[in-house]
């Protein structure tokens, strides 16, 4: 691995254009602020310096480059990351691909040997007639491998015979492609077409099984898995692997209610898709969306349980500060019953023309309302004021202000004067409880000048022999080490020499995040060293004061009292 190459490549990229390619940023002074994408952040604490080129959220302590982003918002590796920031600057990196440990491998095998199994039933002859099945559903043979759907043949235990031979049967219950009957395990999907449901990086994790005959008695449509340690239904949005490149050249998400939507609104050609997979929209799937894009477009089913659906994605978005574009389809209708009824041209039209929060709120709250009715007009136009107070976006507030004030026939001034006022937006800093000494706060004010000056590194290789701290002497070392390979100090270019050092990452993550002045003062240098310096002659101290009392020989007992005294003495000469 050229480390110099790799330097390189992040100094051919800027680390403001990057991150503002997934959420928005603001200026403010010199720097570039945002929410921060890393916790549940719901006022924009996390700061980004093009002239360091890094990023540091004051509230949940995240930090680092440009590759560190891209690694923990991407869930990518490293060298993946230099990749991405390679393909962007046009310089050629090539690496071997970094293969993870997961605990959990042995499931996913079972997962994939299960989803090559179910593919090679469908494509045999007792596949014909679910085969028929899908093309009546207008999937074709494209699709259908494309998205690996398969079929359970009816059989009770072809899948589990297959496994036994491999895995021992609680391993086989906790996959939940096993089920276990009063005499034996059995198959838990038999005689159903096998819908694969995927994790983040796109390893099939879990199934919908549909039943496609008359023959199955089955009361249940469909068999969704249960959750397992690789699944979790809350935490996972169906075809992200997939949407996550397409959405960042879409500029938008589309979100549907299910799978059978998503796929077909792939085949329409929206592969900037993902769907919730029945369930409410969660915190975890509203924060998986903000990292896709700021941009999210709400497509679910026409019906009641739709609209209720609606309602509940913009609640939890707009804790995140996302206002979505809504499409509500008509005559109950879901994505893939739209799509197949209207066509893909009609459905285009429909996602180029998305209402906007207000104009969604409108057409709700006009709904049995007569607005010829002065107490109806009343009730909608205080609701209406209500829902404006919660708009962010100044613009559309100014246009949604406008749009009531013309359709009730009042004032604007009178309508703006209702509007409960927004909220000061502030950028909330660490509020950390660890409570340092103060020669703790000199380690980290000394290694925070280091980073910034090659005087001050000069000043630590002559004067510092000994870091009271680990992490700060750890740390204080390896600016050091790159000080001398590389003859120049650059915080972005050090986060990279230092990425596999977990320890080094987070004492870094400490001290970058300091509020302390950007110019290097001499004098409070001077006093950062006296400070480090007593704490070391303090310790020598106390440690020649120990060694004394457990000392027999009269000889090394004064010798040890000399040395005691004298540090004691340097130390207290030092305050």
């Amino acid at each position: 691995m050229d480390n110099n190459l790799i330097d390189e490549i992040r100094a051919h990229v800027n680390i403001v254009d990057i991150i503002s390619s997934y959420l928005p940023l603001t200026k403010k002074g010199k720097n570039y602020f945002g929410v921060c994408p890393f916790h549940d952040d719901h006022s924009p604490s996390m700061s980004v310096s093009e002239e360091k080129q890094i990023f540091t959220c004051f509230s949940c302590g995240a930090s680092g480059n440009v590759f560190k982003f891209l690694q923990d918002y991407e869930n990518i590796s490293f060298l993946e990351s230099v990749k991405k920031c390679a393909d962007i600057s046009g310089i050629s990196f090539n690496y071997g691909a970094e293969k993870k440990y997961n605990k959990n491998q042995d499931l996913l095998d079972m997962y994939l040997f299960a989803s090559k199994l179910y593919q090679n039933n469908l494509y045999s002859s007792l596949g014909k007639e679910a085969r028929e099945y899908l093309n009546t559903r207008k999937l074709d043979d494209e699709i259908i491998k494309e998205f690996q759907i398969g079929l359970a043949l009816n059989e009770p235990s072809i899948l589990t015979d297959a496994l036994k031979k491999k895995y021992d049967d609680k391993r086989l219950l906790s996959s939940g492609l096993i089920s276990e009957g009063e005499y034996n395990l059995y198959d838990t999907y038999r005689n159903r077409i096998m819908f694969p449901l995927y994790d983040l990086s796109g390893n099939i994790v879990g199934y919908n099984g549909r039943i496609y005959n008359s023959s199955n008695k089955s009361d249940s449509k469909y068999i969704n898995s249960r959750e397992t340690a690789i699944f979790k239904k809350g935490e996972l949005l169906f075809n992200y692997h997939r949407a996550k490149e397409q959405a960042r050249d879409y500029k938008f998400v589309i979100i549907v209610e299910g799978q059978i939507d998503a796929i077909r609104c792939h085949q329409a050609g929206y592969k900037n898709v993902v769907a919730s997979l029945g369930t409410a929209i969660t915190k975890e799937h509203a924060m998986l969306l903000r990292k896709l894009s700021s941009n999210i477009i709400l497509c679910f089913d026409g019906d009641k349980a739709g609209e209720k659906a609606t309602n509940s994605a913009i609640e939890e978005l707009a804790k995140l500060g996302i206002e979505p574009k809504i499409v509500r389809l008509p005559a109950n209708l879901d994505p893939d019953e739209y799509i197949l009824k209207n066509g893909k041209e009609s459905f285009a039209d429909l996602i180029n023309n998305p209402l906007n929060i207000m104009e969604y709120k409108e057409k709700l709250l006009k709904r049995n309302i007569d607005l010829n009715n002065t107490k109806d007009l009343a009730d909608y136009t205080n609701l209406m004021i209500k829902e404006l107070s919660k708009i962010e976006d100044e613009v559309l507030r100014e246009i949604s202000i406008n749009k009531l004030a013309t359709e009730t026939k009042l004032d604007v001034k009178f309508i703006k004067s209702k509007l409960e006022k927004p909220k000061e937006v502030k950028v909330i800093k660490q509020n950390n409880k660890v409570k340092y000494s103060k020669y703790e706060k000199s380690e980290q004010a000394l290694i925070y000048y280091m980073l910034k000056s090659d005087k001050v590194i000069k000043i630590y290789e002559k004067k510092i022999t000994h870091m009271p701290t680990d992490r700060y002497r750890l740390l204080a070392l390896k600016i050091d080490c790159f000080y001398k390979e590389k003859g120049y100090i650059d915080i972005a270019d050090f986060m990279t020499y230092i990425h596999d050092d977990g320890a080094s990452t987070k004492a870094l993550s400490e001290i970058i995040s300091l509020d302390l002045k950007d110019e290097v003062d001499e004098e409070a240098i001077l006093d950062y060293l006296n400070n480090i310096k007593r704490y070391n002659d303090k310790n020598l101290s106390n440690r020649y004061k120990k060694e004394l009392k457990e000392e027999t020989s009269l000889e090394k007992k004064i010798e040890l009292a000399k040395k005691a005294l004298a540090y004691k003495i340097r130390s207290e000469n030092n305050e």
